[in-house]
């Protein structure tokens, strides 16, 4: 009877002593690999930090949401997210010296590559070098510099739905360059044995790294993220992990 009332006790003070953890929304928007590889059966980069960060933490649960970057900026300019935004950097959303957001430290730091075709090869230096050029984006994406040359007739863009499809613009000749992430670069080749099929040019559009936004009335949130994050880069095995997508 006594060890009854043992167990019984035991179970109450751990039930009592057990926090249900808080759900905190992970708005990402850019759908790509290998950030992104399938949705339905949660793979991908982004899939394994928002694991890395609920294993970590015994606050919060995470969950990662697909939102487009039109809504995800509403939803701040309303003070309504009520989460937070992975793979992202302040000067996408106007935070240069990061006064509007609270800003995490890297996830990882990623490059925007200028590509063509290994037969039509285009060494980029500036946005000059596509002037007179047919150049293929993202709809809805800026590219500085070159989005100038555009509105002056200078470059010609022809834009399309996402960054996948930019390649095969590129191998049917609708396009003379383009730009892609490396991260998204490494993975398509890789994935379809294109290692001679483009060619990369050594200077990349821009260089940036891709960290995580949280409003300014989360201090909470950001202080307990930031410490996961940052304790990341001591981690062997989240280092292993990403090493094989990037």
């Amino acid at each position: 009877m006594r060890s009854i009332i043992l167990l019984l006790s035991l179970i109450i003070c751990f039930s009592l002593s057990a926090k249900e953890k808080t759900p905190v929304v992970a708005y990402f928007y850019h759908a790509k690999p290998p950030l992104l590889i399938n949705q339905i059966d949660k793979q991908g980069l982004y899939f394994d930090f928002i694991n890395y960060l609920n294993k970590h933490s015994d606050i919060y649960q995470f969950e990662l949401v697909y939102m487009p970057r039109k809504r995800l900026d509403i939803m701040l300019e309303n003070d309504a997210l009520g989460g937070l935004v992975v793979g992202v950097n302040p000067i996408w959303f106007k935070d240069k010296n990061e006064t509007k957001y609270f800003w995490t430290s890297r996830l990882f730091t990623d490059r925007d590559e200028v590509i063509s075709l290994n037969r039509t090869p285009l060494t980029f230096m500036s946005p000059v070098s596509l002037h007179g050029k047919i150049f293929g984006g993202v709809r809805g994406f800026y590219y500085f510099g070159i989005d100038e040359a555009v509105n002056k007739n200078l470059i010609k863009r022809v834009d399309t739905a996402d960054e996948i499809s930019l390649f095969s613009m590129l191998r049917h000749q609708r396009i003379d360059a383009a730009v892609v992430s490396r991260s998204t670069f490494n993975y398509v080749v890789k994935k379809n044995d294109w290692f001679t099929l483009f060619h990369l040019s050594k200077k990349p559009h821009d260089i940036y790294d891709r960290r995580v936004l949280i409003p300014k009335s989360d201090h909470a949130l950001y202080q307990h993220v930031e410490k996961i994050m940052l304790n990341m880069t001591l981690n062997q095995q989240w280092q292993i992990t990403l090493e094989q997508y990037l």
